[in-house]
């Protein structure tokens, strides 16, 4: 009687169907999945990725507060003022990614120029009867006050941040459930200037049953301030493909943390959707809210900003 050797071609035919079957399944899907398709994921994570993100920012409401020499004066204007008097304006953000690293900027930059005046007047009156002779005597006098100011705003941000990508790689069309994490650190360039050109012109008038008199006088008010800043800056953005065309995404980011000066922060808030025009190109509109407070050491000079609105982007994707 001869016996099988253990593991030779006489075991492999003892074994029964079933067991034979199963073991041979796997073996060719082990198969299937080597070597190509094994590291197909890898392969295509490994290559570069450039992201450019066009966006206007629509803010229905901005809150401002500006202290120049220990004068404070708060504003608010509506998007229609804004739109009115903005003289120039750059959003964007680009992104750049290797694998899962990638580098991260972004810039926004404003500036509006309005004028506001306005015209102040008091006249103060008064009638008596002279003993002596009887007669009414009226005296009057009237005082006018007209402002007039130039204002100009100015305020440009520069990120700068590594960023390292969680998930599925982000493109305009993904597979319905893919999720997408990206957390980026840097820096943030903040430079402000503010001008104020304020033109006071008082005058008086004196009128009485003697003395005739009037007088004017003219008051020029300037005053500036500008300065740049670097402050931290940390952020995140996830997506969600809840569809291969359709994508929800949030955004935030905040930086400063009070390093800079005696108050120093600003952060971003922004979540939305967006939807796929073809295979690279992306539309989006979203909901922001942006926030920025800067005080310097000693002198308290800077400002504060607050806005929020509808934003609406054009997202490209190269790979």
């Amino acid at each position: 009687m001869v016996l099988p050797v253990l593991g030779g071609p006489s075991a492999k035919a003892a074994e029964p169907e079933e067991v034979r079957s199963d073991r041979d399944t796997i073996e060719l899907v082990a198969q299937d999945t080597t070597p190509e398709q094994a590291d197909s994921d890898e392969q295509d994570s490994e290559q570069w990725r450039l992201y450019l993100d066009l966006y206007g920012f629509l803010p229905i409401e901005n809150e401002g507060t500006v202290k120049l020499d220990g004068n404070s004066n708060t504003g608010n204007l509506s998007l229609s003022d804004i739109l009115e008097n903005v003289s120039s304006i750059a959003t964007l953000r680009a992104g750049i990614e290797y694998g899962r690293f990638g580098l991260q900027t972004g810039v926004f930059h404003g500036a509006v120029d309005f004028n506001d005046g306005m015209t102040e007047r008091m006249t103060y009156e008064r009638s008596r009867i002279r003993k002596l002779t009887g007669k009414k005597v009226d005296r009057s006098l009237k005082l006018r006050g007209d402002i007039e100011g130039d204002f100009h705003l100015d305020q440009t941000l520069i990120d700068i941040a590594l960023r390292y990508r969680a998930g599925d790689i982000q493109r305009a069309k993904m597979d319905e459930g893919s999720f997408s994490f990206v957390g980026f650190a840097g820096a943030r360039i903040v430079d402000g200037t503010i001008k104020a050109d304020v033109d006071i012109d008082l005058s008086s008038s004196y009128e009485g049953p003697v003395l005739k008199n009037e007088r004017s006088k003219e008051i020029d008010l300037g005053d500036s301030w500008s300065h740049t800043w670097v402050q931290p800056l940390v952020g995140m953005q996830a997506t969600y493909a809840f569809s291969p065309d359709w994508q929800a995404f949030v955004y935030a980011d905040a930086a400063g943390f009070g390093l800079a000066g005696k108050k120093d922060l600003s952060g971003n808030a922004q979540a939305g959707i967006a939807y796929a025009v073809g295979n690279s190109t992306q539309v989006s509109l979203s909901y922001k809210v942006y926030g920025l407070e800067y005080a310097a050491h000693g002198n308290d000079n800077g400002y504060k900003a607050f806005s929020h609105g509808p934003n609406i982007g054009l997202r490209f994707v190269f790979d």
